[in-house]
């Protein structure tokens, strides 16, 4: 194995680093955004704003995977020492997505005077905003691929400061909010542009190099197929409910899309720290069964946390709506389901990163097809059955299940040969949740809200108590095997004594 000389892995450290640290504060930035987003709107406004979300989200795939390609292909260019072909790739891309900015540009704002009158000025806005944001990834990749990290993680962290800031201060003092927000945000993601581009030293000569453009489609193809299927499994439900129901009910939802995506930001975040270590593995003899100890403990791990967190979220949630924005107390049941299902998908950030590292992207892609013709199928049964938005949720649920286990069980059965091991680990992982579940009904019945705002508390946190003691011991109990203790004496105090030693 080729030893990486030290002054590059110190260099390597201090970037990761300093990235991970940007990215996860810019997240806490974020989130404080999400907290405030409920109380500056009311429900119908949050469904638009949601909505609005929804639509620039798909933004980033409309490059076609050339942005994609070209996070490969610079480094890979860089590093053979071919300067051309990585002039060539950053500057035909540049042109090309200036062209599919304005393609983009162009087809929001003309469906904007086709769309539902509460749409139609918030969808003009937003027309403008991701041919900004299109720039804006473009951008992010570059300086990324030629490692230019600082730059980078200082411009993410702007990002959320700005974000944060510009869109509740609009919000607050527009007349609509919606609007508001939307041009704080487009101002946001426009300043960060510029800082970006007076940053770096690029120039882009008006030239294309088809031969080029070619190669970094086919590199970003899959890679873009993995984003949009993943794009519409986690988005059906909410253009169900923006195309079938009314403003206020996709507010409702909104506020528990919101909620849910805020605990995937700890499992994202490890995964992520996971993915460098598992590909410096997997590369030494391409043999999954290398990475096994960076899934098997992990995982554990992360499924332990996770069910804490949900115990308490799902007490107390019903208390800070009551008393910090109850004009979505409505929303509370269709919140809570969405968190049950929310734990599902946060656990498979991990297995996903690993199935990447491994190059079995393939397998991904299968089970995301399958996951949306089932979501697919399950949304128009429940619309037409009238469930309203409740049923929406209970398909959400079950996408987010497949999508959770599905990830997991593919990624367990290429380190974990015997199939009633890997059954059995299934198993283990999953009654602490199922007794989570049981034993959260089972309190809401005996133990039922009533009476005064002190009783409203006291319930609460005695509800609370017996939660996290029952998730505890079931936690303690599946973990006899030390397996998590394992893996953080092993691969964390290791990679702390590796950086001591540096």
């Amino acid at each position: 194995m080729i030893e990486i000389p030290n002054s590059d892995r110190h260099k390597i450290v201090k970037n990761s680093s300093f990235y991970l640290s940007s990215s996860l504060l810019g997240q806490g930035i974020g989130f404080l955004r999400s907290i405030l987003m409920p109380i500056l709107f009311n429900p119908a406004q949050l469904g638009v704003w949601n909505f609005m979300n929804l639509i620039l989200s798909y933004s980033p795939h409309a490059q076609l995977g050339l942005i994609h390609g070209l996070n490969k292909g610079i480094p890979l260019n860089k590093g053979n020492g071919n300067l051309k072909e990585e002039a060539n790739i950053r500057n035909s891309v540049y042109w090309l997505n200036i062209f599919l900015s304005i393609i983009a540009f162009l087809i929001v704002f003309i469906f904007s005077f086709f769309s539902k009158e509460v749409y139609k000025t918030p969808l003009k806005i937003l027309s403008f905003i991701i041919f900004i944001q299109m720039l804006y990834y473009y951008y992010f990749s570059l300086l990324r691929a030629n490692s230019s990290f600082r730059i980078v993680s200082n411009g993410i962290l702007l990002t959320s400061i700005s974000s944060t800031f510009l869109v509740v201060i609009f919000a607050y003092l527009f007349p609509n909010p919606i609007i508001g927000g939307l041009i704080g945000l487009g101002l946001s993601t426009l300043f960060v542009l510029f800082y970006w581009q007076a940053k770096s030293t690029f120039f882009f000569p008006l030239e294309i190099n088809w031969q080029s453009i070619r190669k970094c489609f086919y590199m970003g193809i899959p890679i873009l197929s993995i984003g949009i299927l993943d794009s519409i499994t986690v988005s059906i439900d909410r253009m169900f409910i923006a195309l079938y129901m009314n403003e206020t009910e996709l507010g409702y939802y909104a506020l528990g899309i919101m909620i849910s995506g805020i605990l995937s930001i700890i499992p994202g975040s490890i995964a992520s720290v996971l993915y460098t270590t598992m590909l410096e593995r997997f590369s030494v003899r391409q043999d999954p069964k290398d990475v096994k100890s960076l899934l098997i403990g992990p995982i554990r791990a992360i499924w332990a946390l996770m069910l804490i967190i949900t115990s308490i979220i799902i007490i107390l949630l019903p208390l800070l709506i009551h008393f910090f924005v109850p004009k979505y107390s409505e929303a509370i049941t269709v919140v809570q389901m969405l968190i049950f299902g929310s734990f599902f998908m946060s656990s498979s950030h991990l297995p996903g990163q690993f199935l990447i590292a491994v190059n079995k992207q393939r397998l991904i892609i299968i089970l995301q097809i399958s996951i949306c013709i089932i979501v697919l199928l399950i949304d128009i049964l429940i619309i037409n059955l009238g469930f309203g938005l409740k049923g929406v949720a209970l398909a959400t649920i079950i996408g987010y299940l497949a999508y959770g286990l599905g990830y997991t069980y593919i990624a367990l059965s290429l380190v974990i040969e015997n199939r009633k091991n890997l059954f059995k680990y299934l198993f283990w992982q999953i009654f602490p949740f199922i007794l989570m579940i049981l034993s959260y009904l089972f309190l809401n019945n005996v133990l039922p809200y009533q009476g005064s705002i002190i009783n409203f508390i006291q319930l609460a946190f005695i509800k609370l108590f017996i939660l996290l003691c029952i998730v505890l011991i079931s936690i303690i109990l599946v973990n006899r095997d030390g397996l998590i203790l394992n893996f953080i004496k092993i691969e964390i105090f290791s990679k702390f004594s590796f950086k001591n030693r540096i």
